[in-house]
C-alpha cells in the first residue's frame, strides 16, 4: 500500500531514512525519477542512504505505472518519492487515486520564494501546486514526522507570489 508521495530534491537522504521509514513503518521505498534511474553511481548511492531492511527501488517515470498498480495490491508500506513537483503533477495525473503530496524539501535556487526553512518555491512550483490544490489534491510541507504539518492552500501560495 502506497502512503506517501513525497517531493525532496535530495531523493533519499537521512531525514527520509530514518523518520519517515520509521514513522511510515516503510517496507518499500520507490524513486521515481530519470536521472537517478539511468545513473548507475546515484543508484549506489540512493543505496546506501535506504533504511536496513528496507527495499528500494530506483525508476523512471515510464516505468512508474507497472510498479504502482503493483504497489497499490501489495501488503507493506511504501513511500514514493520525486525530486520536483513537475514530477509529483505527472503522478497525480497518471493515478487519480492519489489525492495528497507532501513536500519534503526543495532547496532555494534562483528566483524562488522562502516557504519555510527546508522549501523555496519557483513561480512554477506555485502555479502546479494552485492547479493540483484546485484539483482537490491536498498538499502539505512537512519536512520530517517531528514537524508540524502545514496545509498548503491557494492563499498561502499566493502570498509567495
Amino acid at each position: 500500500m502506497i502512503k506517501l508521495i513525497s517531493v525532496d530534491d535530495r531523493l533519499l537522504h537521512g531525514q527520509i531514512a530514518f523518520f519517515w521509514a520509521e514513522y511510515l513503518n516503510l517496507d518499500k521505498i520507490i524513486v521515481i525519477n530519470n536521472e537517478a534511474a539511468n545513473d548507475e553511481f546515484t543508484k549506489v548511492i540512493l543505496g546506501y542512504a535506504k533504511p536496513k531492511g528496507v527495499h528500494l527501488s530506483v525508476i523512471e517515470m515510464d516505468n512508474a505505472p507497472e510498479m504502482i498498480a503493483s504497489e497499490e495490491k501489495a501488503e507493506g508500506s511504501t513511500l514514493i518519492i520525486v525530486g520536483n513537483l513537475f514530477d509529483a503533477n505527472q503522478l497525480v495525473h497518471r493515478f487519480n487515486e492519489f489525492k495528497r503530496i507532501n513536500i519534503c524539501g526543495l532547496r532555494e535556487r534562483p528566483n524562488c520564494k522562502v516557504l519555510n526553512e527546508r522549501t523555496a518555491l519557483s513561480s512554477e512550483d506555485i502555479s502546479i501546486m494552485t492547479k493540483l490544490i484546485d484539483e482537490g489534491i491536498d498538499i502539505t510541507a512537512r519536512p520530517s514526522p517531528q514537524d508540524k504539518e502545514m496545509v498548503l492552500t491557494t492563499k498561502v501560495l499566493n502570498n509567495l507570489l
